[in-house]
């Protein structure tokens, strides 16, 4: 049994994602559909959220804009929101 399921995201956001797809599992039919299980599939077993690994981690950022938290946070690896153990960014 099958579901179809329509969203509409950002144009640049999905000319990433098919040329991700297209990279990854050929350039042939049925390429955006499996690139979309998988990642559905990643998202619903990720497991609980860890908000308590953000504890704390803003302290003393005092004249940064939230789009440079988010970066600084994202990019030194030191948060992981899934509580797998450490980051691979």
């Amino acid at each position: 049994m099958t579901e179809t399921i329509k969203v509409e995201v950002d144009d640049a956001l999905a000319r990433k994602f098919r040329k991700k797809a297209m990279e990854r599992y050929g350039y042939k039919k049925g390429t955006i559909k499996k690139a979309v299980e998988e990642v559905m599939i990643r998202f619903s077993m990720s497991g609980p959220v860890n908000w308590a690994s953000l504890r704390g981690t803003l302290r003393g950022a005092k004249k940064a804009s939230s789009v440079q938290l988010q970066h600084r946070l994202w990019s030194n690896g030191s948060v992981n929101l899934l509580g797998h153990g450490a980051s691979t960014r």
